[in-house]
């Protein structure tokens, strides 16, 4: 099946094509601050919707994509700079967080979304780990400034949820919301 993807992501892309799919990118640009009190998960379907309802394709679905990190009511999104990265990374060391992904799918005017969540715990992470990693790893454009495929796995001491929401497009939730 043709797709078109909403996003320059090449994880996105890959876990797309390694599922089948032949996939269009054609990337969106939205503004991607949370609103003051808005949750986690409410951050990221509005983004994910603002992404699907953004890109001007309009015969071939649509797939858009947005994932937040969340450790409690914290939002932890994509760093502004390195030293923000090693302060979310510290924050994360040896604790247990959220990441969230919400998918949103559009083929013309009908609009089908949804979320999938995983817990992620990190081992405890030295300072030196935490600045090599961020020396070396594409972090500003992650949320929580990190990358389970992109190095970072060896934090990673357990996942509860789908791998692929990790990464950033979990693929079951795309073939439903495709379907439906």
């Amino acid at each position: 099946m043709r797709i078109v993807l909403a996003s320059a992501s090449p994880r996105r892309r890959m876990l797309l094509e390694q599922a089948g799919f032949a996939v269009l990118v054609r990337p969106v640009a939205v503004e991607e601050r949370p609103h003051p009190g808005e949750s986690p998960a409410d951050t990221a379907r509005r983004l994910a919707r603002a992404k699907a309802m953004a890109c001007t394709e309009k015969t071939l679905p649509v797939v858009a994509a947005d994932t937040v990190v969340a450790l409690g009511d914290a939002l932890l999104g994509k760093p502004r700079d390195l030293a923000e990265a090693e302060a979310m990374l510290a924050r994360l060391s040896g604790r247990t967080h959220a990441v969230i992904t919400a998918v949103a799918v559009r083929r013309g005017a009908r609009l089908r979304e949804g979320i999938a969540r995983a817990r992620v715990r990190f081992r405890r992470l030295s300072a030196e780990e935490i600045r090599a990693y961020v020396r070396v790893g594409a972090v500003l454009d992650k949320a929580g400034a990190y990358g389970a495929q992109e190095g970072a796995a060896g934090f990673i001491v357990g996942i509860s949820g789908p791998l692929d929401a990790v990464i950033g497009l979990p693929v079951r939730l795309v073939r439903d919301l495709l379907a439906a």
